[in-house]
């Protein structure tokens, strides 16, 4: 690879990813812009161990909305997103069996085949699943855990490429920021490319499993080829 490339990471990522990327000859500034809060409250830990006593069936479209009850419940039946989701369940839930794994919440509504769910999600989950579920007369209940507060940072640093991971961190970046003509935004999934699709055209969607560590790969290839 020919000279240095700069990323933005809209998100915390770990240090062996940067120091592999690194390696590689790019340098990765990590800057967050969104916050995560639980919203557990004793009531809302006696409401969820209730309804898991009546519901065996759950669904998780974020890794956040697993490790916000991970400390006191334990779903017997799971289906969730592939990716960062599904590593955070298999680590979380090691008993629950995974009914379905899926690369976005409008295929993983397909592949539910129970009369009702639960569904534990954040206070700005997206349409598409609950949407879904209903038109197929699955019951939904759903259960925010926890809320995505914007972190709407000004950058003053122009990059080569940006890490989008979701659509609210597309929202929040863009509501302080433009991106220069030629950034590149790369996309963790589908459902995030097209919330990047308002703001910008110069999108590169991560064509593998929905993780850090394959949309950095991405990035790294892309430039790798047009260098």
């Amino acid at each position: 690879m020919q000279g240095n490339y700069r990323i933005l990471s809209t998100k915390d990522l770990p240090a062996p990813l940067l120091e592999s990327a690194a390696q590689q000859g790019f340098e990765i500034t990590v800057q967050a812009f969104i916050r995560i809060q639980p919203v557990i409250t004793t009531t809302l830990k006696e409401t969820i161990t209730q309804l898991l006593s009546t519901v065996e069936t759950c669904v998780f479209t974020s890794a956040h909305a697993v490790t916000s009850i991970q400390d006191f419940a334990q779903p017997a039946q799971i289906y969730c997103l592939a990716g960062a989701t599904l590593e955070a369940v298999n680590k979380a839930f090691p008993k629950a069996a995974i009914l379905a794994t899926a690369h976005d919440a409008a295929a993983l509504a397909t592949k539910i085949e129970r009369s009702s769910v639960l569904f534990f999600c954040g206070n700005q989950r997206r349409d598409e699943l609950p949407d879904l579920l209903k038109q197929r007369g699955i019951l939904l209940k759903e259960v925010v855990v926890y809320e995505t507060i914007a972190v709407e940072t000004a950058l003053h640093t122009d990059f080569d490429g940006i890490l989008f991971f979701s659509p609210s961190g597309v929202h929040s970046y863009f509501a302080a920021n433009k991106k220069p003509a030629h950034t590149v935004c790369f996309a963790i999934g589908h459902t995030t490319a097209q919330a990047l699709k308002t703001y910008t055209g110069t999108i590169v969607v991560n064509p593998g499993k929905p993780s850090a560590a394959q949309l950095i790969q991405t990035a790294i290839t892309y430039f790798n080829i047009h260098n």
